[in-house]
């Protein structure tokens, strides 16, 4: 009874939502050398489609920053930081006074994400997995609440990356689920998928990336990265 429970909280939860959870990774199963370092920055769009209140609406833009390490060939550690801006048509669409809502989403402002991921290869340029962990931290307008902790996540993402032997081109497609437990105790699961490509002149020293993703929310951004340290074998 407890299991079946516990499912229909799950179900409702991932049918119904309050946010856009940070969806876009720019990354690939190519994996970092040992003692190699990777830093990242991106910049991201957030949109709903056919919402009750507007037919297309920009909830957030987002500025990211990552950092990572290979700590060997296998396994590359990353922490990632994204600041979210909301916008007017977020708060047009999730904020009310009816109660309906909980009352953080009334006059949110921003989030905050921070992430520590781990990503660990199955086969060499082609095919990884990682099972991230983070937090969303909010700010709102209200000034009697103005800020606290919004969600804890878990995001496991399997990358699938076609043109890994290439130096200059890759395309990665990556299936994932968002996994968000709320600090009053909700369960929320929606899973999702990302498509992205890198270019370069040389992928294991640096990589423009343009990204697109899904999750019963549209995304696209591009990011940048810059490896140091260590030359690929």
């Amino acid at each position: 009874m407890k299991t079946r429970t516990f499912l229909i909280v799950l179900l409702t939860a991932t049918l119904t939502g309050c946010f856009a959870p940070v969806n876009l990774t720019y990354e690939s199963a190519r994996m970092l050398d040992e003692g190699q370092i990777e830093l990242q920055g991106s910049y991201s769009r957030y949109y709903v489609l056919n919402d009750e209140e507007v037919e297309t609406a920009n909830l957030n833009n987002n500025f990211g920053f990552a950092a990572g390490y290979g700590v060997s060939d296998k396994y590359t550690m990353k922490i990632r930081f994204e600041h979210m801006n909301m916008t007017p048509d977020f708060n047009t669409i999730f904020g009310d006074d009816d109660g309906e809502n909980d009352e953080i989403w009334n006059d949110l402002e921003k989030m905050n994400f921070f992430e520590f991921n781990n990503r660990i290869r199955l086969k060499e340029d082609v095919l990884a997995i990682s099972v991230p962990v983070g937090f969303y931290f909010y700010t709102s307008f209200d000034t009697e609440n103005p800020s606290g902790f919004g969600y804890f996540s878990i995001d496991p993402r399997l990358y699938l990356t076609l043109f890994g032997s290439s130096d200059i081109f890759e395309l990665t497609v990556a299936p994932k689920i968002h996994i968000l437990v709320a600090g009053f105790g909700g369960i929320a699961a929606y899973p999702g998928v990302s498509l992205g490509i890198g270019l370069s002149s040389d992928l294991d020293r640096w990589a423009i990336r343009p990204e697109v993703a899904y999750d019963r929310f549209v995304s696209f951004g591009i990011g940048a990265s810059f490896n140091f340290n260590t030359v690929r074998k």
